[in-house]
């Protein structure tokens, strides 16, 4: 079982921060952590929490202290890494972490390069390193930047090794973000999470009632508590079924493809006894990016 609040880590475990107040009035859609939770459980991860946070320097700061506590093996920041005076990312890490935030020489090197490649390319825009800019070079003592190669703010990595958890503050615009977690964050995804896939099967039935099924997947999933269970409503090409997904994530393929197949078949079974029509329909087969 995972460890939620201990004293050991929650392996592969995973906790993900959308940082912003445009995230929280509407004038944003967060799909940075969509993306996110697509991405991290294609390479076997269990993402536990995806949590929304506003722009507040105390709010940020006891979330991540929260989930210290929960010792997760990496913690995702999307957002607040920008030049103003409402991104509070690494202050607010800084505080949870009991570290002085300084300016980081590789930090300010990869913000100093990015301006001049802009002054460069467009006429109004100096490469003058001012107050706003140098800002985003400020990192907790022992962060580390990662390059990112379509924006100003360097991501940043932390390692706490009180907890064995690792920090990433990624920037929330949704190109930086995917641009820096498919190429730099790579080597610390495979040291954290290590490979692994997930696997997804779902079966459309051939009438509805999600009530009278609710007992035969309950079962089901308590012979197979690694496989997770779960019926919906779902509008296929053919009109709307009431369909259950049937999907596990980890380390092990063999084993993810050996559960999902039996605990499939067992559901088939009982769902045919029950007078269901059952099609298979595999949505996602295994997949391992490291």
């Amino acid at each position: 079982m995972d460890n939620e609040v201990g004293s050991d880590i929650c392996e592969r475990c995973v906790e993900i921060f959308a940082i912003g107040n445009e995230l929280l009035v509407g004038q944003v859609q967060d799909t940075n952590s969509y993306w996110l939770i697509r991405s991290l459980t294609a390479l076997g991860a269990r993402v536990r929490r995806a949590v929304i946070l506003r722009d507040e320097y105390d709010e940020i700061a006891d979330a991540l202290t929260s989930a210290l506590q929960r010792r997760p093996r990496l913690i995702l920041t999307t957002g607040g890494l920008g030049p103003t005076d409402d991104d509070l990312t690494m202050r607010a890490l800084a505080r949870a972490l009991g570290l002085d935030l300084v300016e980081d020489p590789l930090a300010l090197e990869m913000v100093r390069k990015r301006y001049e490649n802009l002054a460069r390319t467009r006429t109004n825009i100096t490469a003058e390193l001012n107050t706003a800019r140098r800002k985003m070079a400020l990192l907790p003592r022992t962060g580390t930047p990662i390059v990112n190669p379509n924006g100003a703010a360097p991501g940043v990595v932390l390692e706490v090794n009180s907890s064995d958890t690792t920090i990433v503050s990624l920037p929330g615009v949704p190109a930086e973000m995917k641009d820096i977690f498919g190429t730099s964050l790579q080597p610390i995804l495979a040291r954290t999470i290590g490979s692994g896939g997930y696997v997804e099967h779902t079966l459309v039935l051939d009438r509805g009632d999600e009530s009278r099924i609710a007992t035969s997947l309950q079962e089901v999933q308590a012979t197979y508590p690694a496989v997770y269970i779960k019926s919906r409503g779902q509008l296929l090409e053919d009109g709307a079924h009431l369909t259950v997904v049937l999907s596990a994530g980890g380390n092990n393929l063999s084993v993810l493809r050996d559960d999902i197949t039996k605990a499939e078949g067992e559901l088939v079974t009982n769902l045919q006894s029950m007078g269901y029509g059952v099609k298979r329909i595999v949505e996602n087969q295994a997949t391992s990016l490291h």
